[in-house]
């Protein structure tokens, strides 16, 4: 049995969706009860607990195999990460797959590429049989980020200048977190997940403007107003670590495609346009 951490966010959701595909039993680590109820209405095995408490992560590998380590931006992500790994050799882990950051680094001047830098070295380090899944900006975020300033303002704001990103499909993750499970070729290896292109936000407000029939335009804002935005639905440290993380992506972090998804899948990776595409309801007015 697999478990998966994070299972409420669309990686989670999409790496479940994929491993029910191939008739894995699964087993979702959630927070709160209400979802924990959506779950097994699904007929999926939920557990509810919370990752940074050792006797809820050791409940919880009761009986799995192998994990799908995503942990929410927090302050406290190194931490977490290291508990589960430790729990996870007490457990006898055989697999353990985690969600980092393309950019991830001890070094970082971002606190959250720093945090998983140094949980990537506590993984390499423990002994237990690992893969690293770096991503890149997720095109999920795109209605989070944009949807209501296209709605109210045909406008989009970022801190990302004319820097080039290769979003990439949550969906796509997921499909290549379900190629990975139970295959040792894949063991002890890092990989880097990406979209097929690498786009500017001027190129990206192009793409919305032919799918919503007006035109949407692209302005770029500063850190300071990225943060101040931001700091109205996240913690201050979240907010920080989100800036940092983009002006990462402005110095040109973000500018690389990788053929991991269509090798490791047999299958091409979600374009933006095509995203857009298929959730052009959510940028536009009822």
């Amino acid at each position: 049995m697999i478990l998966v951490t994070g299972a409420t966010s669309a990686v989670g959701k999409a790496v479940i969706k994929e491993l029910l595909a191939r008739k894995v039993s699964v087993r979702a680590f959630v927070r709160q009860p209400v979802d924990a109820a959506k779950l097994q209405a699904q007929g999926i095995e939920a557990f509810v607990g919370d990752m940074t408490k050792q006797a809820s992560v050791a409940q919880a590998l009761q009986g799995i195999e192998s994990v799908y380590l995503i942990t929410p931006v927090a302050e406290h992500l190194l931490e977490t990460e290291g508990l589960w790994v430790q729990e996870g050799k007490k457990a006898g882990l055989r697999h353990l797959v985690k969600q980092s950051e393309i950019g991830a680094d001890p070094q970082s001047v971002s606190p959250l590429l720093q945090s998983h830098g140094k949980a990537e070295d506590a993984i390499r380090a423990s002994g237990v049989p690992y893969t690293l899944l770096r991503t890149l900006y997720l095109m999920q975020n795109f209605e989070l980020m944009y949807a209501q300033s296209i709605l109210t303002q045909e406008m989009m704001y970022a801190p990302l200048a004319d820097a080039r990103l290769s979003y990439v499909d949550a969906r796509d993750i997921g499909a290549v977190a379900a190629h990975l499970r139970g295959s040792e070729k894949y063991q002890d290896k890092e990989y880097e997940v990406t979209g097929p292109e690498a786009i500017t936000c001027t190129q990206l407000a192009e793409i919305f403007s032919s799918f919503l029939h007006t035109p949407v335009h692209y302005a770029t804002i500063s850190d300071e107003e990225t943060e101040k935005a931001l700091l109205g639905r996240y913690s201050p440290w979240r907010a920080h670590a989100v800036v940092t993380l983009l002006q990462f992506y402005r110095q040109g972090g973000g500018n690389l495609v990788t053929p991991v998804v269509d090798e490791v899948t047999g299958r091409k990776p979600c374009t933006a346009a095509a995203f857009i595409a298929e959730h052009v309801q959510s940028f536009q007015a009822v």
